[in-house]
């Protein structure tokens, strides 16, 4: 009805067939079933009963009885069907459906099941998502209790009906609970009420609380931790003051077999005469599946051996798993590495090793070294009138942020995982010509472009308009979302403009693109994108040292 409706609206005359294998209103007492059948026929649906469908063809249906059914659109709508691997369980059956007690627990004690899978065997029910939904917080507390070691275990009491209400097209609708059958505006006005509630709840998500601060506490910390959980990734880094104010405490090095690169996060070191580079980097996780977490770690520790133009070689995996039962260690251990495995090979290095511990939470890093076969990509050679080239786009911090603030559309996070989980082979080969070239990470864009002049000796100038953004990022930015090393990045370097597109400059990237400084852009631009990298031109460095400006 509702088809018919949408298609008379759109003024495309056809004619709609409902056709079903048995009696399409079996399940409805008369006075509704009268309605539904008066309504269809006011819509214009021909309703064909008790005719099953032999197969469904380019022309249209072909009926078991012989008969055809011309259709330029064919659209199947089936009930509840058990799968075929519930039969090789071993559990007690009903019809193929895992036959349940109250308690929603099947004929194995540990093994629970509802919904649509479950049948209730003392108190049967048709297959309707109301029962599941209502099943569910049963199942919550069962599972709990079963966890625990309890056997306090709640019934689940299904009511007797539940209300029905179906479209018939227009702003109209049918209301049927306990044989009575109401229709009208104001049943679709109610129906729309409900639909629009529920739908709402996968939308409006409750934001992730701060946990409370210990009493007695320090004077200072609740302003030290912010008002919000602290991001993972790198999000979650240590702001560049604090790092480079250690690390300029730290003696120079008395060894001749490695060469100091100011400001490079890879060092690189002689080794028989090959000249070899050597990283580390981990993540404090922001994503609950250990295999997706560990792809984003590895491609994220690679990006310092892409930058400096090396050919990865071995990698030792650091991980620090949340306290849990021998068993799952094992089975979370395998999935990252082999998640992690499969990233690293792909580039032609190997995992070697590693170690692992247990801890609060789990943070995943691997050390990398990688061969240079010529001088590496460091960040001082860049000089003025170089393109600068931004491989993946900017917004990876405002979105993990607001996925934890439950204020993320699923579609961008998803498209965000994708980059993030993409490898830069193929962008560092056709980058080993560049004159200076970083990753960006945690100190954002405009930090990792300052590492660059102060280095080079040199200043920048970006092109706003011209930097690429996650789908998503530019509307969370503009609503303040932020991620917890954002205020850090942006005093780090004061005077730029603020907006939410250019700050999202100062925003912290995990697995982020590669920047690099290239003589020729147009040509840069051409190899990446010959090589199925989509890159971007995002601005030039510019004779003013230190000096970055932004148009």
């Amino acid at each position: 009805m509702a088809m018919a409706h949408a298609l008379r609206q759109a003024r495309r005359p056809a004619q709609v067939h409902l056709v079903d294998s048995g009696t399409a209103l079996a399940t409805l007492r008369a006075p509704a079933a009268s309605r539904l059948r008066a309504a269809l026929e006011a819509q214009g649906v021909t309703l064909v009963e008790d005719a099953p469908i032999a197969r469904v063809t380019a022309e249209g249906l072909e009926l078991v009885d012989g008969r055809g059914i011309e259709a330029d659109f064919v659209t199947g709508a089936a009930g509840a069907r058990p799968h075929g691997w519930m039969t090789r369980t071993g559990l007690d059956l009903h019809d193929g459906f895992i036959r349940v007690a109250p308690t929603l627990q099947s004929s194995a004690e540990n093994v629970f099941a509802c919904g649509d899978c479950a049948h209730m065997a003392d108190t049967p029910r048709p297959k309707a998502g109301v029962y599941a939904v209502r099943q569910a917080p049963v199942l919550l507390d069962n599972l709990r209790a079963r966890l625990a070691g309890t056997n306090d275990l709640r019934s689940y009491k299904p009511q007797r009906d539940y209300l029905k209400l179906i479209s018939l097209g227009e702003r109209s609708a049918l209301g049927n609970r306990f044989g009575l059958a109401l229709s009208g505006p104001l049943m679709w006005r109610w129906k729309d009420r409900i639909d629009r509630r529920f739908m709402d709840r996968f939308h409006e998500l409750p934001a992730m609380a701060t946990p409370a601060l210990p009493v007695p506490r320090a004077a200072g910390a609740e302003e030290a931790l912010g008002g919000k959980p602290m991001c993972g990734g790198c999000g979650a880094k240590v702001g560049s003051g604090a790092l480079a104010a250690a690390l300029d405490r730290l003696p120079p090095s008395a060894r001749d077999d490695i060469t100091a690169l100011p400001g490079d996060d890879a060092a690189l070191l002689t080794v028989g005469g090959q000249r070899q580079v050597m990283t580390t980097d981990h993540l404090r996780a922001f994503v609950e599946d250990p295999w997706v977490m560990a792809r984003i770690a590895a491609v994220h520790a690679l990006g310092d051996i892409w930058a400096m133009g090396a050919a990865p070689q071995a990698a030792t995996a650091n991980l620090v798993l949340p306290r849990m039962s021998e068993a799952l260690a094992e089975r979370t251990l395998t999935e990252i590495l082999d998640a992690a495995s499969g990233i690293f090979r792909e580039t032609g290095a190997e995992i070697v090793g590693g170690h692992s511990s247990m801890g609060a939470e789990m943070t995943i890093g691997f050390t990398i070294t990688g061969l240079c076969e010529r001088d590496p990509i460091t960040l001082a050679g860049g000089r003025p009138g170089d393109a600068l080239i931004l491989t993946k786009p900017l917004g990876t911090g405002v979105l993990m942020a607001a996925e934890m603030a439950g204020q993320a559309e699923g579609a961008w996070i998803a498209a965000a995982m994708d980059r993030m989980t993409a490898p830069q082979t193929d962008a560092a080969r056709a980058l080993r010509d560049a004159h200076a070239m970083t990753d960006v990470t945690g100190f954002g864009l405009a930090g990792h472009l300052a590492n660059i002049c102060a280095a080079s000796g040199t200043g920048a100038e970006i092109d706003l308009a011209g930097v690429p953004l996650l789908e998503g990022a530019a509307t969370l930015s503009a609503r303040g979302v932020r991620s917890t090393l954002y205020p850090r990045n942006r005093e780090a370097l004061p005077g730029l403009p603020e907006g939410p597109r250019a700050d999202l400059l100062f925003d912290p990237q995990t697995a982020g693109g590669l920047l690099a400084a290239v003589p020729d852009g147009p040509a840069a631009l051409a190899a990446l994108h010959a090589a199925g990298v989509t890159a971007a031109c995002i601005g030039r460095l510019t004779s003013r040292p230190g000096q970055i400006s932004v148009v």
